[in-house]
């Protein structure tokens, strides 16, 4: 048989069953394609940027004694934070491959119906083979069928080559080796004791106190976003807690884990509320702007998971899938994403003026006393004009998107006579482009916090603080 030719199951009579025949090396391509590994990034990526913030908003969090700082960054803990963005990446992606698993059934009459296509489509190449038929067509029919095929991810648990539990052993497989993870760290740095005298950092375990309750809190309630019991996403429920999630307290995860590693101080509930870190039994605390930020992220969030449910729409009906875009309709949704939209930009408006007329937080440096990080510190003024730069960066890419595919919404539901000028697109491509804008994000955040903290030490260093 010529290597571009496709075989048919023999015992095929009709049903979905075409196994692919794939080497070790393509099996392992189709369960990382099944999790949609690549894609789980937005998640820790958001983790990665809370880690960065608080290696900053807490200026003494690393060392208890005030030290000179070698670097920007001589205070972030890198090893901390490779374990909490693990954390975050590997649950992302457990929680993937139990979705595969739990709306199997879901899925199931769509890929039935795409996988007795491809058996037709195979069995008519080979009866072109045997009439002797164009062998450079029947290879580009055959590439065509094979880049369908791979491109489907979850196709490979419904066409004979996996068995649908595959699914959940790989969910469980990543689940398990995050409590691997999270036992090691606590374990080894178990007995570990601070050194005030040196300057470098205390390498805690990440996974105490707050920091573990918020993981451990948020894993049990993601898995339950499409598995048993609660199943959210079947009851309404499931586009808040995923907007959340996802960014808002995966960054605030980062914080909480960062700082908690870098001081070895576990922080109790309480002080997550505290007004200052004088009034925190642990010095942890966040101000106004910190909580203003996390707001917007989650508005911002939000907005996304909107547009991912509006294509599905009618495919979750049909699955009794009540989701919270199925109750409301696709023009509420619709509505929502812009209200939701403006309500980020609202809140990141308010951090962007409170670095303007009072620092804040995220005017401080690592290394630096608190108290410089007043409006009046040369070096406070610089850090909140480079935020005051990324954050703009970041509404320059972010903000034509939001008006394109707010246009394209209403657009698809009610033909506008005019869209002023603005491009419109189908609403099944919406999700890609808002997906890249919430993926873009985080990046550009870091990169601000990266140069926030380079312009500020250069001041600082040419202020003589240190």
């Amino acid at each position: 048989m010529r290597k571009d030719r496709l075989s048919v199951d023999s015992t095929l009579t009709g049903e979905a069953y075409d196994p692919q025949h794939l080497d070790v090396w393509q099996q392992l391509q189709a369960l990382v394609a099944l999790g949609r590994i690549p894609l789980a990034s937005e998640v820790p990526l958001w983790t990665l940027l809370g880690c960065l913030v608080s290696s900053q908003i807490f200026p003494l969090s690393s060392i208890m004694i005030p030290t000179t700082p070698s670097s920007p960054f001589q205070h972030l803990d890198w090893w901390a934070t490779i374990q909490c963005v693990l954390i975050t990446w590997g649950t992302n992606i457990s929680i993937n491959y139990a979705n595969e698993y739990f709306d199997w059934d879901l899925d199931r009459p769509g890929q039935v119906t795409a996988i007795r296509k491809d058996i037709k489509k195979k069995k008519e190449i080979e009866d072109e083979q045997d009439g002797h038929g164009s062998e450079e067509k029947t290879a580009e029919v055959v590439q065509e069928i094979n880049e369908k095929i791979m491109s489907s991810s979850c196709r490979i648990i419904h066409d004979g080559t996996f068995p649908p539990y595959a699914a959940l052993v790989c969910a469980m497989f990543f689940q398990f080796a995050l409590v691997i993870l999270i036992l090691v760290s606590r374990i080894t740095t178990a007995n570990q004791s601070y050194d005030p005298t040196s300057s470098g950092s205390l390498h805690s375990s990440p996974f105490r106190g707050l920091a573990l309750q918020v993981g451990i809190f948020s894993t049990i309630l993601s898995q339950s976003y499409i598995g048993p019991p609660l199943r959210l996403h079947y009851h309404g429920f499931g586009e808040v807690v995923s907007s959340l999630f996802i960014a808002p307290v995966s960054m605030l995860f980062g914080i909480l884990g960062h700082y908690t590693a870098s001081t070895g101080r576990s922080i109790p509930f309480s002080d997550l509320f505290a007004s200052t870190s004088a009034s925190s039994t642990s010095g942890f605390h966040l101000d106004s702007q910190m909580w203003f930020m996390l707001f917007g992220l989650y508005a911002y969030e939000q907005a996304r998971i909107f547009i991912m449910h509006i294509p599905d729409i009618e495919a979750d009906k049909r699955g009794n899938k009540n989701t919270l875009t199925v109750r409301i309709g696709q023009l509420a949704t619709s509505k929502l994403y812009v209200c939701f939209n403006a309500l980020s930009i609202l809140c990141f408006s308010i951090v962007g003026r409170q670095l303007i007329i009072g620092g804040g937080m995220l005017s401080r440096l690592s290394g630096i006393a608190p108290d410089y990080g007043s409006l009046g510190s040369p070096v406070a003024k610089a850090i909140s004009r480079a935020w005051l730069t990324g954050l703009i960066t970041t509404a320059l890419f972010a903000l034509p998107i939001m008006v394109i595919v707010s246009v394209s919404l209403f657009h698809a539901i009610t033909p506008l006579k005019t869209t002023g000028g603005v491009p419109t697109l189908p609403v099944t491509e919406l999700a890609k482009i808002v997906s890249l804008q919430t993926l873009i994000t985080p990046l550009f955040l870091s990169a601000t916090v990266a140069a926030a903290a380079r312009i500020g030490w250069g001041v600082a260093r040419e202020e003589g603080m240190f």
